[in-house]
């Protein structure tokens, strides 16, 4: 299993991978920006994108609709602090799931884990699993 996360705060990118390798033992690369991530998904394969709506230049839904045009499948997990609201966008865009970020680090990555482990292990990794 491999994770790419996407999120333009480095210290949030930080604890993201920490949380996920040493606690959950879900092997992940981190980027500051779509573009970057772009770029990495050119190069390398991933079980589960996981990313931040809120980031400038392309935010992530905009990331999420142009990889769904370039036909990778790979599941999608958009993981903000930005509201609720956003959920309707982000299943009719493609994304497999929906988590807002929380103060709380411990429960927050503990979800984030089963929300991994349960879109790599859907069999058609078709739709959301919200």
């Amino acid at each position: 299993m491999k994770v790419l996360i996407v999120d333009d705060d480095p210290s949030f990118l930080e604890i993201s991978k920490t949380f996920l390798e040493v606690f959950h033992n879900i092997p992940s690369d981190t980027v500051g920006s779509a573009k970057e991530a772009l770029n990495m998904l050119e190069k390398d394969s991933y079980d589960v994108i996981v990313s931040d709506y809120d980031m400038p230049v392309m935010n992530g839904i905009m990331f999420l609709k142009t990889i769904r045009n370039k036909k990778i499948n790979t599941p999608f997990i958009l993981f903000t602090g930005v509201g609720e609201e956003l959920m309707h966008q982000a299943i009719q865009s493609g994304a497999n799931s929906f988590m807002l970020k929380t103060s709380d680090p411990k429960t927050q990555y503990l979800e984030l884990s089963k929300q991994i482990w349960k879109v790599t292990t859907k069999s058609t990794n078709i739709g959301p699993n919200f």
